[in-house]
């Protein structure tokens, strides 16, 4: 009795509420005990009863059967639905021709040249922060069939459907060659493996991949303010999307389906990860081009030859160098002028120094004392450009000049 006149107290401490008026001489007849209680356990939930309307009821998460009829797919195990779409070749993606799909590429970090039998990949998480507890609730993946590109998406309806989504798309990951993403090597790749790994199951996702954010940003992150997707499928391929779902509100309209059977706003998360898939098909042939003709598209010149450098092909580098040489800044020069001095063509090496050194490029200046003091055995004009070095270049100085005197 005093536990509950005391928790009366404090409730109505919390909620304003006077305290209850003490009376004022005892009763003669009191009432029997299990009446006072009862009367107090009645105040208690009164002050408790919350002075809104309870919120409406949640509406139930639909089952895989309900989602594949919205979707236009197909429930092919409980929580699980598959969605695919045929997009034939000899269509466009915005400008860009999807024939181009079937020619051969030639990029510094592609695994193999012809792009049959690559897998292009794209995932919709439950976050972006990574770790065991981000979901990949919608698994994108598509690949060249015949005349056809074939994109197939598989989507959670419940978390107990995780382990049959990798079971459904192992076919793929198996017969896949290499993969294709765009930023899948730091998210999409490791995100899978964390979750087929806590599902026990083994998917083939070791394989040659060609992330094309790195193809994008080496061509162009010192010409573009960005190198997302859309920016790319804006200035390149030249793709606009009409009422798209922006990524940052995928993992918000998931969990509304997930938590409160909202689905209004699910078709909009597969027809975003399906543009996605196209564009990623789309991008790769024009990477291609812009790395056989960086001029021509205004990207960074000196950095796809360097990646062509990285990659061990050379002559590619080299080629590239001196076919844009009237576009080059003092940096690729610089660069080709390394090449030509690699190739032995001094002729050619020292024409570019000496441009560069009458603009007052150290460098140059440094190559062409080396040259003539090495290679010439000119030591006066290797001494005329050792004195343009300064004080920390004083033993060069002095060694030449010990040669002019001996």
């Amino acid at each position: 009795m005093a536990g509950l006149k005391t928790r009366l107290g404090l409730l109505q401490k919390e909620r304003g509420l006077p305290p209850a008026a003490p009376a004022s001489a005892p009763a003669t007849h009191a009432a029997p005990a299990s009446s006072s209680v009862k009367r107090l356990a009645d105040r208690l939930r009164d002050l408790r009863a919350p002075s809104a309307a309870p919120p409406r009821a949640a509406r139930a998460v639909p089952s895989a059967e309900e989602m594949a009829e919205r979707l236009g797919g197909v429930a092919i195990a409980p929580g699980l639905v598959q969605v695919e779409r045929r997009v034939p070749l000899d269509g466009r993606h915005g400008k860009q021709p999807l024939a181009a799909l079937r020619d051969a590429v030639d990029l510094p970090d592609a695994p193999t040249a012809a792009p049959h039998g690559w897998l292009f990949l794209d995932t919709e998480t439950s976050g972006l922060s990574g770790g065991t507890g981000t979901v990949a609730f919608l698994l994108g993946l598509a690949r060249v069939e015949e005349q056809e590109l074939v994109v197939r998406q598989f989507m959670l309806t419940a978390f107990a459907g995780e382990p049959a989504l990798f079971e459904a798309a192992k076919s793929w990951f198996d017969e896949a060659e290499a993969f294709v993403s765009f930023n899948g090597k730091a998210f999409d790749l490791p995100l899978l493996a964390t979750r087929a790994r806590l599902n026990g199951r083994a998917v083939a996702l070791d394989k040659p991949h060609l992330d094309l954010l790195h193809a994008t940003r080496r061509a162009f992150a010192s010409r573009w303010d960005d190198c997302r997707l859309a920016t790319a499928e804006r200035r390149l391929i030249r793709f606009e999307r009409e009422h798209d779902l922006p990524g940052a509100l995928v993992p918000e309209v998931w969990f509304a389906f997930v938590q409160r059977g909202e689905i209004a706003r699910i078709p909009a998360v597969l027809e975003h990860n399906h543009w996605d898939l196209v564009s990623l098909a789309a991008l790769l042939p024009i990477l291609h081009a812009v790395h056989q003709a960086p001029g021509a598209w205004e990207s960074d010149i000196l950095a796809v030859a360097r990646s062509f450098l990285r990659s061990g092909d050379g002559l590619r580098a080299y080629r590239l160098l001196a076919e844009h040489e009237a576009m080059l800044t003092p940096d690729g020069l610089r660069e080709l002028a390394w090449l030509y001095r690699r190739r032995g063509d001094w002729q050619q090496a020292c024409a570019l120094w000496s441009r560069l050194a009458a603009e007052g490029c150290v460098e140059s200046i440094e190559r062409l004392a080396k040259y003539h003091e090495h290679v010439t055995g000119d030591f006066v004009a290797a001494l005329e450009y050792a004195n343009r070095l300064g004080d920390a270049h004083e033993a060069r100085r002095a060694r030449l000049l010990r040669r002019l005197r001996d």
